[in-house]
């Protein structure tokens, strides 16, 4: 839970008091590795931190193939903000990849808090934010950007853990097949 609190205190100025009511409201789950999260078909009701671990979001496509939307490590929040936000039934699954602790708050006690503790709103409109601005930049850099660009910036951001996920899950990511992610990193070495 510290890191969730310490991740908050980082983002907005809050008092310990209002932080005591913050940890009071959020509950921990422990997955299991390859676990599916229940989220297809359902309405996403939970914010939810990583404490520990590795989660990914994905959907199938038309061809139902595996498409990666959200690689989740520590201190990170994973969800399907669609639904969240529209209150639809999600069409992502959520697959934990090794064993995962989250501390996950429902909108209703979240809308108890926006009431209670002064700049949790602020908070959530704050990480809603960088979703969005994440989300954007990576369809945009999907677009205009070669698959060796897509792969430098992933290993820019995601480097440190490329060991910890399976390379299908890396080139799905990346809008590749597992063959061409191959091949550009071999071309890679080659430089």
């Amino acid at each position: 839970m510290q890191n969730l609190l310490q991740h908050i205190k980082e983002t907005i100025p809050i008092n310990n008091d209002d932080l005591k009511k913050v940890a009071s409201q959020f509950h921990a789950k422990t997955y299991n590795k390859l676990e599916i999260i229940p989220s297809i078909g359902k309405t996403s009701n939970y914010m939810q931190f990583i404490h520990d671990g590795l989660i990914r979001v994905y959907t199938l496509d038309s061809q139902t193939r595996e498409v990666t939307l959200q690689i989740g490590i520590e201190n990170m929040w994973v969800n399907d903000l669609y639904s969240y936000i529209t209150q639809t039934p999600s069409e992502n699954h959520i697959e934990v990849l090794e064993p995962t602790t989250i501390f996950q708050i429902h909108r209703s006690d979240l809308e108890k808090l926006f009431k209670e503790v002064l700049g949790m709103e602020t908070f959530i409109r704050l990480k809603l934010e960088q979703s969005y601005v994440r989300l954007h930049t990576r369809a945009l850099h999907q677009l205009h950007n070669s698959a060796e660009e897509r792969y430098l910036k992933f290993k820019t951001r995601y480097g440190h853990i490329e060991h910890r996920v399976p390379q299908y899950i890396i080139a799905s990511y990346l809008n590749l097949s597992p063959e061409h992610l191959s091949k550009v990193k071999k071309q890679l070495v080659k430089k």
